[in-house]
């Protein structure tokens, strides 16, 4: 396993992966933790090794004075105090900036993957997780790798605080001069307002966005289905108006039926009768009226011949 993902093909394939995951804001974060590292690096080995060596360098300029005490000691002493400070802090302000640029650049890649989460949305018309999964891994990874690159940044630039501290007070230690002509040789250099405390809001700016990716690919649009609603028209055809055509057919209680009073049929032939009233009168009604003392044979006969013809005819019985 430890060998597979140290094959070099799968390291790039990989980082491609990462990479179009990521978007574009990825690969302008990985340029600026490039340099930020670049420097952070470059100020570790100056503390480690060229520091010391300004320091014995300050000390000897400072012993090779002879007067120790007057004005212009104490002028050259702070002289060399500065540039040792001056040297020790070069570059910090460039890392500062690049810790504080890390999270901004992920709240853009969040933005721009909130972005076409929201194309999407209004391309389909609904919440989709298979095609916002694009938008989300823009949104999310830019915003990993922002803010995880601002943490590793700030413990650095710590350290290197830290180190510049030190080195600029043991510079400060090690160039003595003589307290006689009170020229506050226990003065300290560093300034004496305290740094405010700045507050960034650029980590919860991202995790508000991503809930809110979360709660759209969360959320369920539904598209329900009701029952519509047609109101009648002010002027309607005046085939509407009027009533549909109506056959009645009288079931007698000798067996046979008559068809709108008019003509007398078998009960069999029903259905052929029907059918071509129905072709005649598309909206016609069938209505089927049993003597009291029909035999129910008979009526039933009827109904099943007038449901053959594709009518359901209106039953009425009477008393």
């Amino acid at each position: 396993m430890i060998a597979e993902l140290l094959n070099p093909n799968n390291v790039i394939d990989t980082i491609g992966g990462y990479l179009n995951a990521g978007g574009p804001v990825v690969v302008a974060l990985l340029c600026s933790t490039a340099l930020m590292w670049l420097l952070i690096s470059e100020r570790v080995l100056y503390f480690w090794f060229s520091g010391p060596k300004l320091r014995k360098a300050q000390l000897r300029r400072w012993q090779q004075m002879d007067d120790h005490a007057s004005w212009e000691a104490y002028a050259f002493r702070e002289r060399l105090i500065s540039e040792v400070r001056i040297e020790n802090e070069r570059f910090i302000n460039i890392i500062r900036a690049l810790i504080l640029i890390t999270p901004l650049l992920g709240l853009l890649g969040t933005v721009t993957g909130m972005i076409q989460v929201f194309q999407v949305i209004v391309d389909t018309g609904a919440s989709n997780a298979r095609l916002m999964a694009e938008g989300i891994s823009r949104a999310t990874i830019p915003t990993m790798t922002g803010l995880a690159v601002s943490l590793t940044g700030v413990f650095s630039i710590s350290y290197l605080e830290r180190r510049n501290e030190l080195l600029a007070n043991s510079a400060a230690e090690v160039l003595d001069v003589e307290a006689s002509m009170a020229y506050g040789a226990t003065r300290r250099l560093t300034g004496s307002d305290m740094d405010e405390a700045e507050v960034n809001i650029t980590p919860l700016l991202d995790i508000v966005f991503i809930l809110l990716i979360f709660f759209i690919v969360t959320a369920t649009f539904l598209d329900e289905i009701g029952i519509g609603l047609q109101t009648p028209a002010d002027d309607p055809p005046e085939e509407l108006q009027r009533p549909p055509p109506t056959m009645v057919l009288s079931v007698r209680a000798d067996g046979f039926v008559m068809v709108d009073a008019t003509r007398m049929i078998d009960p069999r032939s029903v259905t052929p009768v029907v059918e071509a009233f129905r072709a005649e009168n598309p909206r016609g009604v069938v209505l089927l009226n049993a003597a009291p003392d029909a035999r129910v044979e008979t009526t039933v006969m009827v109904l099943d011949q007038t449901r053959q013809a594709g009518l359901d005819p209106a039953i009425a019985i009477q008393e």
